[in-house]
């Protein structure tokens, strides 16, 4: 045997050894991603695992595959919904634009009317859309309810756009067993930050969005109390993270049947 293939023999077996360590440890794993659909191996890619513990196939993010594991149970047909998704990003917008005809993606631009376009995205304000009443069976939002100034608008907008029966879906990062914080409120068209401002990434803005609230136990209530729409939390254990098992949580808010 050459010195060449020993030597690769060695690589291989250290190779190896690794990749059980990382699979014990909760770095990597093979599960399926209910996201592109394949048995899929998920890499830790750093910090946040509800972030960053992403399918090799397609990158989603485990919030993103719980958010995809409970629209396929409360909607399995949605496909065939008309849907509006506000400020997507990732490999499950990917998903609903590539799947679904009659879905309608927005980005809340600077300097852009309402309701215009800008590289074929149309401009949207959450808190006051240009859409007309019941017009969409699905509103998605992921990871952007904790972003907005004025919630309550926006609430009221989506069970407003919303056709009786309909769904808003969505994730935020949630604090169970806290009230929820108000952190930046809007007064007179300013921010006021009430606590010390705190930003996440944004696909179409450096500076990243402006953390607003800390939504806590209490996001049931308020929904119910501003929109009139029933709210189910869906809390999913992601056995892809072993031993470091995070739970995943997915709100359905459904608007009452006419």
């Amino acid at each position: 045997m050459s010195r060449l293939s020993i030597k690769t023999i060695c690589i291989l077996r250290r190779l190896i050894r690794l990749s059980r360590f990382y699979i014990r440890n909760g770095k990597s794993n093979l599960s399926f991603c209910s996201v592109c659909g394949q048995k899929a191996k998920f890499i830790i890619t750093g910090k946040l695992w509800r972030e960053h513990y992403i399918c090799s196939f397609c990158a989603a993010s485990p919030r993103q595959r719980s958010l995809m594991t409970v629209f396929n149970i409360v909607a399995p047909h949605w496909r065939e919904l008309t849907i509006h998704e506000s400020s997507p990003y990732g490999a499950s917008s990917k998903v609903f634009e590539d799947q679904c005809q009659n879905y309608i993606a927005t980005h809340l631009f600077k300097d852009i009317p309402l309701g215009s376009y800008l590289d074929g995205i149309r401009c949207e304000n959450i808190e006051k859309m240009t859409f007309h009443d019941q017009c969409f069976d699905v509103v998605i939002t992921q990871d952007v309810m904790e972003h907005v100034l004025n919630p309550q608008k926006a609430f009221a907008e989506i069970a407003r756009i919303l056709k009786p029966g309909g769904i808003h879906i969505f994730t935020v990062p949630f604090y169970d067993g806290k009230k929820s914080v108000i952190r930046s409120v809007d007064k007179d068209g300013k921010i006021s930050y009430l606590h010390t401002p705190r930003y996440h990434g944004n696909p179409i803005d450096k500076q990243g969005s402006l953390v607003t609230v800390d939504w806590g136990y209490d996001i049931i209530d308020f929904i119910y109390s501003t929109s009139g729409m029933k709210t189910t939390i869906y809390s999913l254990l992601d056995r892809s993270l072993l031993s470091r098992f995070k739970i995943l949580d997915v709100f359905v808010s459904k608007k009452n049947v006419l």
